[in-house]
């Protein structure tokens, strides 16, 4: 018993039954009537039951009425061993009458009944008492129908498998009288309801209306049902309305929870795999495959394709859920995807393929270690799950294209969130136009947008490049030149001296720059007279081929070319382009959450990127000069970041690259529309192009007087054509040396003309490379 139950006076009673009763017969008519008169009559020949029964009475005295009752209360359908049922105090947990099955569920080991049964929690039984107490007085004594559920749902864990159990308690008070000791207490129901009279507090309730002040008198009916089924079916509905991309895995395990609850078997191992498709292809889906119990002890990813092409092949024609009740070698024989069953300790097996129309959508695979094998009643268990199983793994094919067309939209074409409302509303135009006026899709363009730009670039990245290519040129042919020495005094071949010879002049005439005619002639050499040649001595003369050897396993199998230096050139951009890309893209939707901007970038040597922001961007939200103020301020603390992460990078590089930091100031706005035939935006109007011009010219400008190139590693340059614009990235500037960010040196310098564009000037500041750097593996 809980000490809640003293809050409240509560007495046994039958005369709300009895009254109950006489209005029964009352509206009766023949052998119902009489039937229910009968029971009135006997009820009040025993005076002591036209009263509350005190607490001390021995409830066995009246066994013969409580007979009366319940053969009246329950219906005769009622199965003492397996329905749960009994007859209480109310709000107390004081059972004086109930069934077998009820014992069983709250008495452990045959002993007394306890209040909350093992698995249920307690916290939740105190709170669902004393609401379904608060309801009955507010709709008793002050005619309130409060919005309350009477089933109460309890969620049982059986301690010693973990399997849930879920069951539907009603407590029937229609024979219950409350009374008020004293004058009933005033209510206002705005303090205490809101909407559809849901109780808003119990902690308010307590305090307005004490529970001290009432009394019951009566009995009430306790009704339980098991409705695991009802309740995992319905957990799993949740589960498809509410999976999205970021909870899809936990989803998963969650339904196979709810399964393993539904099977009844703590010891069975569930998993559910979606079937994707790419292109009307079959593909596996890492995360699920791994998990799988069918795949997961694959060795690698080769033996993981060959069991899924065994797999999807049998199920091409077999849609019949597979049973193994016993699983060894012998009976895995006819299914080679199942032969690492055995290995994995596996004692039995189904296999469940999800089918919606004709399509597969994925499989179900049970397993258990032990125990009772699994047959076809675990299927039978099952069967209230799969319609909603197979929405759960439709849905996963949704979002797996979802995701696929993400990918497509970020990567490989311009359309981003903050403009994708413009290009929705062009294709619903054209949709719903008159056929016979429908016209090309509307022009898609933005007008009175304020550009900003920045590029990235490998210092010297032409110079890096052509040395590599060099390098490895030069390597080759001293390679080829060893070999000659070695083959030579076994083979007797003008030819082959002549193509010594030739090799010598190339690798002798090889300059510290090389020319494009140079690297084309080498590689003619190489691809067209050294590789047949070597290729056919080794096929036909058996001493030259450990010579022969050393060469080939020197050089890439695929191209016939030494590769290493510009692989390590090419390996080492590609990890600053990889970092700068990776900072940028967690950036720039931070960016997004001041005001939309349409953020497109992309890959040059190094990274470039355009930003525009403007109110005809985002016409919902009101634009102001602020947001284009913050836009810029990040731009030059993220070329900053960008130059200490390029900084920190460069010790790890095989090739030690650096990078240039370029920003162009432009303060008036631009228009901008969509190019089809590009799938990219750009600019509108003679002025616009002018804009555009000066992206393309500034990136090898030179400052005035000098042959110094404006952009220097370590260094950020923001060119500009106004006064009022460096006035205006001067307060930036000053407030990131103020934060330590950038050194206290400003440079102020005049540009060289270049072709279109003169009067250009531009600042130029240092990076404090001493700030702390966090990039993401």
């Amino acid at each position: 018993m809980f000490k809640e139950d003293e809050l409240i006076d509560s007495h046994i009673s039958f005369v709300p039954f009895i009254r109950f009763m006489k209005e029964k017969a009352a509206h009766a008519e023949g052998a119902r009537a009489a039937y229910f008169q009968e029971i009135v009559r006997h009820f009040e020949s025993n005076p002591a039951l036209q009263q509350p029964l005190r607490e001390d009475i021995d409830i066995a005295n009246y066994q013969e009425y409580l007979d009366l009752l319940t053969a009246t209360v329950f219906p005769i359908t009622m199965d003492e061993s397996r329905d749960i049922f009994g007859i209480g105090v109310p709000y107390r947990f004081a059972i004086f009458y109930y069934s077998e099955r009820f014992r069983q569920i709250f008495s452990e080991d045959g002993g007394e009944l306890k209040a909350v049964p093992k698995g249920i929690s307690e916290e939740k039984v105190k709170n669902d008492k004393l609401t379904w107490m608060y309801k009955l007085i507010l709709e008793r004594m002050y005619n309130l129908p409060v919005h309350y559920d009477a089933e109460i749902i309890h969620n049982i864990i059986n301690p010693e498998t973990g399997l849930h159990k879920y069951i539907k308690l009603n407590i029937d008070p229609r024979f219950v009288d409350v009374k008020v000791k004293g004058e009933l207490p005033p209510l206002n129901c705005d303090n205490i309801c809101v909407g559809d009279f849901k109780l808003q507090s119990l902690a308010d309730l307590r305090k307005l209306l004490p529970l001290e002040n009432f009394a019951l008198e009566g009995f009430v009916i306790w009704t339980i049902q098991d409705v695991t089924k009802e309740h995992v079916v319905a957990g799993m509905k949740n589960l498809v309305l509410n999976i999205r991309k970021d909870n899809e895995l936990k989803t998963y395990a969650h339904a196979r929870e709810y399964l393993k609850t539904l099977a009844g078997r703590a010891d069975m191992s569930v998993h559910l795999t979606p079937f994707l498709k790419v292109n009307n292809r079959n593909v596996m889906e890492n995360v699920y495959v791994s998990q799988s119990i069918i795949f997961s002890s694959a060795r690698n990813e080769a033996e993981r394709i060959a069991i899924n092409e065994q797999l999807l092949e049998y199920l091409s024609t077999h849609r019949q859920p597979l049973v193994i009740q016993d699983v060894n070698r012998q009976t895995v024989a006819l299914y080679p995807f199942l032969k690492y069953l055995p290995l994995q300790g596996v004692k039995s097996f189904i296999l469940l393929p999800v089918v919606h129309g004709n399509n597969l959508l994925g499989i179900l695979e049970l397993a258990t270690n032990g125990g009772e094998p699994l047959d076809w009643d675990i299927l039978g268990r099952l069967q209230p799950s799969y319609a909603v199983g197979t929405m759960l793994l439709g849905r996963s094919m949704e979002l797996a294209n979802e995701r696929i067309n993400e990918v497509i939209k970020e990567q490989f074409t311009a359309l981003q969130p903050a403009v994708e409302w413009k290009f929705t509303e062009a294709a619903w135009e054209y949709l719903h136009a008159p056929k016979e006026n429908k016209k090309a899709i509307a022009h898609i363009q933005f007008e009175d947008v304020y550009p900003l730009y920045g590029a990235v670039d490998i210092r010297n990245s032409s110079v890096e490049r052509g040395s590599a290519i060099r390098d490895d040129l030069r390597e080759q042919l001293l390679l080829i030149q060893e070999t000659f020495s070695h083959i030579n005094g076994d083979l007797h071949l003008p030819l082959l001296e002549e193509l010594q010879y030739k090799n010598n002049r190339m690798l002798n005439n090889m300059r510290e720059t090389l020319f494009a005619e140079d690297e084309v002639r080498i590689n003619e050499f190489l691809d067209y007279e050294i590789a047949p040649t070597f290729r056919h001595l080794y096929e036909s003369e058996e001493r030259l081929k450990p010579a022969l050897n050393d060469y080939f396993e020197k050089i890439d199998k695929t191209s016939g070319h030494i590769y290493h230096h510009r692989r390590e050139y090419e390996e080492s951009l590609q990890d600053i382009n990889s970092a700068i890309n990776r900072y940028l893209d967690k950036e720039k939707d931070e960016l997004q959450r001041s005001f939309p901007c349409y953020f497109e970038k992309y890959r040059t040597d190094g990274v470039e990127y355009n930003i525009y922001i403007g109110q005809s961007i985002a016409p919902d939200k009101k634009f102001d000069m602020i947001y284009l103020r913050n836009v810029r301020l990040w731009q030059l603390s993220s070329m900053a970041q960008i130059a200490r992460i390029t900084h920190a990078l460069e010790p790890k590089l095989r090739i030690p690259l650096q990078t240039t930091q370029l920003v162009l100031a432009h303060s008036n706005p631009i228009a901008i529309s969509f190019r089809k035939d590009e799938r990219r935006f750009d600019v509108e109007g003679a002025y616009n192009i002018r804009y555009e011009i000066m992206k393309k010219r500034i990136d090898k400008v030179r400052v005035r007087g000098t042959n110094e190139r404006l952009t220097q590693p370590g260094k950020i340059a923001i060119v500009y054509a106004y006064v009022r614009e460096a006035d205006e990235y001067k307060k930036y500037i000053e407030f990131l040396q103020n934060k330590n960010m950038l050194m206290p040196e400003l440079e102020m310098l005049d540009l060289e003309d270049v072709q279109g564009i003169s009067g250009l000037r531009a600042m130029r500041v240092t990076v404090n490379m001493e700030g702390l750097v966090k990039t993401e593996a």
